[in-house]
């Protein structure tokens, strides 16, 4: 075999691997929405990918690695449209285009979000087969938070008295409490609901007429 063919030939089973392991994860993700975590097996998972028990726990290794794979791409997925979204924004502009991309990545992938939210759940039961370190998730989240406040105060575009760690605390726990509302009644005023969020930022980090003295 030449190393052109050699080259295409592994070309070829990349992206064959790249396929299944998306079909996977998106079986997983299907899964656990309609069944819950006891209810997703590495068997069903193949089963429904159009694959075998087989190849998903080659893949995955266990149960718990299969979870770990969804929470990641999950995770990535909303991370990337929120850093899309926030670009080189600071201050209530940064944190209003976050609120903006969650709203609509829970709209557009409502089914993400809720197995996000099951596995984080399932994470706190000491019990559980799954854990991920759900606290190193949420400290990042408040760290990038905390950074686009510090940001915006640099700029002179934040009242320079926030606190911008407890913000940051208020903000993620608002911004989590609101898609758990959500998933757990979808009748709640999901759009209404981060709106409000909006203008309360933009009326706590507004600059103070007095400059903040």
């Amino acid at each position: 075999m030449t190393a052109p063919t050699r080259s295409r030939s592994r070309r070829r089973q990349a992206d064959r691997s790249a396929l299944s392991d998306r079909l996977l994860t998106e079986a997983a993700i299907e899964l656990l929405v309609q069944s819950g975590a006891q209810g997703t097996t590495l068997q069903a998972v193949g089963e429904r990918a159009g694959y075998s028990r087989a190849l998903a726990t080659h893949r995955f290794g266990s149960k718990a690695g299969l979870f770990d794979q969804v929470l990641k791409d999950a995770s990535a997925d909303w991370l990337e449209r929120m850093q899309k979204a926030v670009g080189r924004r600071t201050g209530a502009d940064a944190l209003c285009a976050a609120t903006d991309a969650t709203h609509k990545f829970i709209r557009e992938r409502p089914n993400e979000v809720r197995a996000m939210y099951l596995l984080w759940f399932q994470s706190i039961d000491p019990g559980a087969v799954f854990r991920s370190n759900l606290a190193n998730v949420h400290r990042a989240q408040r760290r990038d938070v905390a950074e686009w406040i510090r940001a915006g105060q640099a700029a002179g575009e934040v009242d320079p008295s926030v606190n911008r760690n407890r913000l940051a605390e208020q903000y993620c726990a608002s911004m989590a409490g609101i898609a758990y509302q959500w998933l757990a009644n979808p009748q709640m005023p999901l759009g209404a609901m981060y709106q409000q969020l909006k203008s309360d930022i933009r009326l706590r980090l507004a600059p103070r007429a007095d400059g903040g003295a």
